[in-house]
């Protein structure tokens, strides 16, 4: 008896021995396997770093980057899908810029999407559906992402609150594991990465710190591509806006016309690349000489189009029309249906003749004239009503805008300005105004006229302190000789 209990001790001993041994077995083989895992994971995060600068090198557009990193971090951690979503800085939405072939289901299944029975339809409806929706940052799952900022781990997506409500859909959501996290760039959120695995085992704790790190590069090289792609555009851009100052320039009269009776220059200093002012020289017929200016009521190039339009029209209506109001009705005409309704232009249009003294002129909203008068050796404002173009498409405008008819003596000035000149502020907010132009008139008039125009820009420029030039500067001067 004795013996037999020995016997079953040493059994039960070695029974014991080599459960224990075979445990530790399977304990090191599980940890070699995830040795093996984390070595495999690890190895797939370094080659998706190194191609990741060379994607930057190679070819940094935000498309190409954004399916490089949901294709590549999916890839790392072993998931089956995911999606990339960017911040757009215009509309303060995310948008989604790519999705994986696999369909990640991020967001929740419509009721339409739900009643259709056909799968193949509803996934194709449902990924059309992601594709289409942008969000704000505190809507929805994805947006709580974007909102509260660190890793989210979800290991059963058709349990979590933002998917559980309503009908939830097992054909998308069930069995779905999901890993998010905003990207930031420059301490600043750029987007939200989403990657999900449909069944198999859990995102572990390595996939997660993998998936931080990797999202954290994959967020430098996204805001890379963004600041690449808003460089090159706005090189773009500029090179544009270069080219339209250029039009717009050759647009603009080379030289003022040389008449017998008068003598005429003019200064044109924009303050953009693109400028709204205007003026132009127009022969009317063989006597008779057109001086227009003008000022589109904004900036840029929306501004610069419409001075084109104005310049188009009234060189086209000019011609052997010896009435400047007729001129400006067919322009306000031309233009009232092109033209933005909180746009409008000021136009002052006038007509010079051979051996007359006699100056025929229409003003549609713009600054009145000054004429400095030779006799008194002073300055008067020629104030005539107007509406400006661009307001009412006939009746009002007509009614407003007439012939007005003045003298010109020998040695008399009628200088043309926009309203970049008068409203030009000093350091104090004070504005340079009429008055301190007609004195400018009054002290130089003995000047030649392009003396006269050079004179005032400069006392411009120094009466705003070399402070940058915030619109637009034209000046004529016509004198009569």
């Amino acid at each position: 008896m004795e013996h037999f209990v020995y016997a079953v001790l040493l059994v039960l001993a070695i029974s014991a021995g080599f459960w224990i041994w075979r445990k530790q077995g399977l304990a090191v083989a599980r940890l070699s396997r995830e040795r093996d895992a984390i070595e495999v994971e690890e190895r797939r995060m370094f080659d998706f770093l190194h191609g990741l600068g060379e994607k930057l090198q190679d070819d940094p557009s935000p498309a190409n980057m954004h399916r490089y990193i949901v294709e590549g971090v999916a890839d790392v951690v072993g998931a089956d899908a995911g999606v990339l979503y960017v911040l757009d800085g215009e509309t303060n939405r995310l948008v989604p810029t790519f999705q994986s072939a696999q369909t990640s289901p991020v967001l929740p299944v419509p009721d339409e999407i739900l009643s259709n029975p056909n799968r193949g339809e509803a996934e194709s409806q449902y990924r059309s559906y992601i594709r289409l929706s942008s969000l704000l940052p505190g809507q929805s799952f994805v947006g709580r992402v974007m909102r509260e900022g660190g890793l989210f781990h979800v290991p059963d997506l058709i349990r979590h609150e933002d998917f559980s409500g309503g009908s939830p859909d097992s054909r998308f959501l069930e069995g779905i594991r999901l890993l998010a996290i905003p990207l930031v760039y420059a301490r600043r959120a750029v987007g939200v990465l989403i990657v999900t695995r449909k069944g198999g085992d859990p995102f572990t704790r390595n996939d997660e710190e993998v998936f931080g790190s990797i999202a954290e590069q994959s967020a430098f090289a996204l805001g890379s591509a963004i600041a690449h792609a808003d460089a090159a555009e706005k090189r773009r851009f500029e090179r544009e806006l270069t080219q339209a100052s250029e039009i717009q320039r050759v647009l603009l009269p080379r030289q003022a016309p040389e008449l017998i009776d008068y003598e005429v220059a003019a200064e044109y200093k924009a303050a953009r690349h693109v400028s709204g002012d205007y003026y132009d020289y127009v022969r009317v017929d063989e006597d008779r000489f057109g001086i227009a200016i003008g000022d589109v009521c904004g900036k840029g190039i929306a501004a610069s189009l419409i001075m084109a339009m104005c310049r188009s029209n009234l060189r086209s209506r000019a011609p052997e029309n010896l009435s400047p109001a007729s001129v400006l009705h067919s322009v306000n005409h031309s233009i009232f249906p092109d033209i933005r309704e909180d746009m409008f232009v000021s136009l002052l249009y006038l007509i010079l003749e051979r051996g007359s003294n006699e100056v025929t002129m229409a003003r549609a909203g713009h600054e009145p004239p000054i004429l400095f008068r030779k006799e008194t050796g002073q300055c008067e404002i020629i104030e005539t009503p107007g509406l400006a173009a661009g307001i009412d498409e006939g009746p009002v405008f007509k009614r407003s805008v007439k012939d007005y008819r003045f003298r010109m003596e020998a040695g008399d000035i009628l200088l043309l300005y926009t309203d970049g000149v008068i409203e030009c502020e000093n350091a104090d907010g004070d504005e340079f105004g009429v008055e301190r132009l007609s004195r400018l008139v009054e002290e130089h008039h003995g000047k030649t006229s392009q003396d006269l125009v050079n004179r005032i820009t400069e006392e411009v420029k120094l009466f705003s302190g070399g402070a940058p030039q915030s619109d637009d500067i034209t000046l004529i001067a016509i004198e009569k000789r």
